[in-house]
């Protein structure tokens, strides 16, 4: 990714800022974006580091620590604005400590900003230099990734002379509306991401038996996506043996997987920012019971017809209502359901085996642009999850069916990334093992 679609980036925010009624006159704008801290695990010991995802979606920049600033140029046309960021000094002894630190001067030359300024400078340039005109301030007014900047922003804007300053926005859903629609570098990224934990997909399945534990079933996916290139791990990663597939975000991963049990896996990778979120479930040993193959045929169907259905014009939440219709009469067909249900009745069962929406946006984040409403029409560029599951508990019953008996306790998800593109869409992730003689083809065979 190239400096210049940062900047296009910053210039299409100030634009929507701009454009954005405030109820003032022409105002100067600034936007101020913080980004994340380092956190730790317990008194001197960090976590990785993990950047607010707005910050670097506008300036690819990495370091905790740091503030960027956005400013409406006053008596020029949109989008012109200036870009600054604000940093921690270059420091000889942390450094030795931390590895090295960009400074300003390093930082204009990497994120191409137009000035760069020690964080300690943040305070005084709030409170001076923004005090000669009527601003409308941009800042998160929701949570903030950064507590502590947090209160040195807001007592900065706070305090006189800046009395100037006639309101407060929040960024955010200019910022998710921007980053809802992925540019053809960043569908790169992606394709990227999704291939790598294709790949380990592949590989947990080779190393799957009975008697494997969850947390080496995780090791493996790990190992391949890193050694593939990816920085890190999209989530903690669900490794739900048997009937702790039926806990959605299990992520304990601490259980021997037994024979004739299911294995559902849901992971994915970061790849230079950008993730993927793909979800598969297998037989431990290979073979699939007749029950358990009839379940994940529906599930897979149903996840095939809906991926055929995204293209742009249709909303997620369209695709969801389809998608539970289809999963419905196919529970029913397989006595898994009772045709005789009333409406309401039927909604609250499969709320229970189906609790969850059929898909999410996708992007920096796994869980990206949440505040855009799943009514929003899909557009060219835009990159989502598809889902389905059927989750039922071990204490499942239906009076007089077997498959219920067979497979109380069984959870089921497939889960895809795709893109919605001109022609309809694109599944990044079309090359993860989905059909059932491709599983029964690579389970167990990697040797230990």
């Amino acid at each position: 990714m190239d400096k210049a679609e940062f900047a296009q980036r910053r210039s299409r925010l100030m634009e929507l800022v701009a454009n954005t009624h405030t109820g003032m006159t022409n105002p100067h704008h600034l936007v101020i974006i913080p980004g994340a801290p380092t956190l730790y695990m317990s008194q001197d010991v960090p976590y990785r580091f993990h950047q607010n995802t707005d910050l670097f979606y506008l300036t690819g920049f990495q370091e905790p620590d740091c503030v960027l600033l956005l400013e409406t140029i006053p008596h020029s046309s949109l989008p012109s604005h200036t870009s600054t960021l604000y940093v921690r000094p270059r420091d000889p002894h942390r450094e030795q400590w931390d590895g090295p630190r960009p400074g300003p001067e390093g930082t204009v030359d990497f994120t191409g900003v137009d000035q760069a300024y020690n964080l300690d400078d943040l305070p005084d340039h709030l409170e001076k230099r923004y005090s000669g005109g009527d601003y409308s301030v941009w800042y998160y007014t929701e949570s903030t990734p950064h507590p502590e900047q947090d209160q040195l922003i807001t007592s900065s804007l706070t305090r006189s002379p800046i009395s100037k300053i006639k309101s407060v926005h929040s960024p955010s859903h200019q910022l998710q509306e921007l980053r809802l629609t992925k540019s053809p570098a960043e569908l790169v990224l992606m394709r990227r991401a999704a291939d790598i934990a294709c790949l380990a997909f592949t590989k947990a399945m080779e190393a799957t038996r009975p008697g494997l534990n969850e947390h080496q079933l995780e090791s493996v996916f790990e190992h391949s996506v890193k050694m593939s290139g990816a920085q890190r791990m999209s989530f903690p990663p669900v490794v739900a043996g048997g009937p702790r597939a039926t806990c959605l975000h299990y992520i304990t991963n601490n259980r021997d997987l037994l024979e004739g049990e299911m294995v559902l896996v849901d992971a994915g990778c970061q790849y230079f920012g950008y993730v993927s979120d793909i979800t598969r479930t297998w037989p431990v040993s290979g073979k699939f019971t007749p029950a358990q193959r009839d379940l994940y045929q529906l599930v897979l169907t149903v996840k095939q017809e809906s991926i055929e259905m995204c293209r742009a014009g249709v909303t997620l939440n369209y695709l969801n209502s389809l998608a539970v219709e289809m999963l419905a009469d196919g529970l029913i067909d397989m006595g898994l359901m009772s045709d005789r249900l009333s409406p309401i009745d039927l909604s609250n069962t499969m709320g229970r085996l189906f609790p969850h929406h059929l898909g999410h946006y996708l992007g920096l984040d796994t869980h990206d642009t949440m505040l855009v409403d799943r009514n929003t029409e899909l557009e060219p560029g835009m990159v989502l999850t598809i889902e389905p599951g059927v989750y039922l508990p071990q204490d499942y019953h239906l009076q007089g069916s077997s498959a219920a008996t067979a497979l109380a306790g069984c959870g089921i998800r497939l889960e895809d990334n795709v893109a919605v593109n001109e022609d309809g869409r694109e599944v990044l992730s079309h090359s993860c093992p989905q059909t059932t003689s491709e599983l029964t083809r690579l389970i167990g065979t990697r040797h230990h």
